[in-house]
């Protein structure tokens, strides 16, 4: 089970052989630049005068468009067969994007943001890929995919650090064109990368047109529903947490220690993606059978609720950066799409891993607005979480059914999706 080799796909012309490792390393780049994005956009907006509405929706808003795109992006794998020119050409055009960032107020970053995260919701492609190489298991591959979201988001804040230890932060200001112009790098070195990796030999065969409905795939659309419910109400913590960060909780520093609120988010969020990056290897482990990963889905459900109550019973700074730090979303999130491609046919793969990919974002959205309406009505901090906690809890119920399920291959035409081992 390598996890670094090509597959023994034969060459196509369309995208020569498959590179996995050109995956991983466009993924890394990509989320490079998200990890920067995660810790300055929230107080960005604030310090544009934006509100704490703006500065939760500057993170879940921009999500719907993701949302859609996802899906798009996977309807448009499968009708073509075609993966790596569209995530190509996507990446790169988020590059005159990233550059435009300095010279706009907070409604015009909002509104750029929204654009630029359609574009960034190509890397489902990448994903797609994944779970077609035959080379390594599907949960294997997934897990690495994790493992370069992670690793990517981590070097992006390491590297963005140093630009952020001023006393303020503005992106009009100099250090903001120093933080662009990395943004703009790593998009652009990604696409470069993804140009490289070629196309599963299995993607390259003409589609063939088979129906994607709630109807036909109802295993598949319930399990978006219930992560979309679940997304939502972790969002309506993980939004929340920067506001609330940048408003009471980071006015002593970092521990004590001094430092202004952007840089304690970075660090937060290197903290954080350290972690994941831990973890990754360990969530493709994880998601190997059917009966572990949904019983998976329903109890990382639940560990959520707790988290959150956690932090309504004592919001201290400790407690609200160590649940910030908890690795829970990649266990999650590879069960979750894991289970999605293992249900679904190969010339549905895209729409399957795309609807999944457009459920977590859904859920970033729905959170995102329901925690800056809370907090733009100065609900306390402590009802907030404690609206996550029992959304999670009731949100898990959703899972049932999948575990009560018993396991099955995907029915329609073609090769079953994978095998499980």
């Amino acid at each position: 089970m390598a996890g670094g080799s090509s597959s023994n796909d034969p060459a196509s012309p369309a995208g020569g052989r498959f590179s996995f490792p050109h995956i991983f390393g466009g993924v890394w780049l990509a989320y490079a630049g998200y990890g920067i994005l995660l810790a300055v956009l929230p107080l960005a907006e604030l310090a544009e005068g934006g509100g704490p509405l703006l500065a939760t929706l500057v993170v879940g808003a921009p999500l719907l468009a993701q949302t859609l795109s996802s899906w798009g992006w996977g309807w448009l794998a499968d009708r073509t067969g075609a993966r790596r020119v569209p995530l190509v050409l996507a990446m790169v055009l988020q590059v005159p994007l990233f550059a435009a960032f300095p010279v706009l107020d907070a409604t015009g970053l909002f509104a750029v943001r929204i654009v630029q995260s359609g574009l960034f919701g190509a890397v489902v492609l990448a994903t797609t890929q994944a779970t077609e190489d035959r080379s390594a298991s599907a949960a294997f591959r997934l897990g690495r995919l994790q493992l370069a979201q992670n690793a990517g988001m981590l070097l992006g804040v390491v590297v963005a650090i140093p630009i952020l230890l001023g006393a303020g932060f503005r992106l009009s200001s100099e250090a903001g064109w120093e933080l662009v112009t990395l943004l703009g790098a790593f998009s652009g070195l990604s696409g470069i990368v993804f140009g490289f990796s070629g196309e599963p030999a299995a993607a390259q065969r003409p589609p063939v047109p088979t129906t994607f409905t709630p109807t036909t795939n109802p295993g598949i659309f319930g399990l978006a529903g219930a992560t979309t419910a679940v997304s939502s109400v972790r969002y309506i913590a993980v939004t929340a947490i920067p506001v609330y960060l940048a408003s009471s909780l980071g006015s002593h520093g970092l521990f004590g220690i001094p430092a202004n609120t952007t840089v304690q988010l970075a660090v937060w969020v290197a903290v954080s993606s350290t972690l994941n990056l831990l973890a990754s290897p360990f969530s493709g482990r994880w998601a190997e059978t059917s009966v572990t990963r949904r019983r998976s889905l329903l109890v990382f459900a639940l560990v959520y609720s707790v988290i959150w109550a956690a932090i309504a019973l004592s919001p201290t700074y400790p407690v609200v950066f160590a649940v910030w730090s908890l690795p829970v979303a990649v266990f999650f999130t590879v069960a979750g799409v894991r289970e999605a491609a293992f249900l679904s046919t190969p010339s549905q793969r895209g729409r399957a891993v795309g609807l999944l990919t457009a459920a977590f974002n859904l859920g970033g959205l729905v959170g995102g607005i329901v925690a800056g309406v809370l907090l733009a009505r100065a609900v306390p901090v402590q009802t907030v979480f404690v609206v996550a906690a029992l959304g999670s809890l009731l949100a898990a119920l959703l899972f049932l059914p999948g575990v009560l399920r018993r396991s099955e291959p995907p029915a329609a035409t073609g090769p079953p999706a994978s095998s499980e081992p």
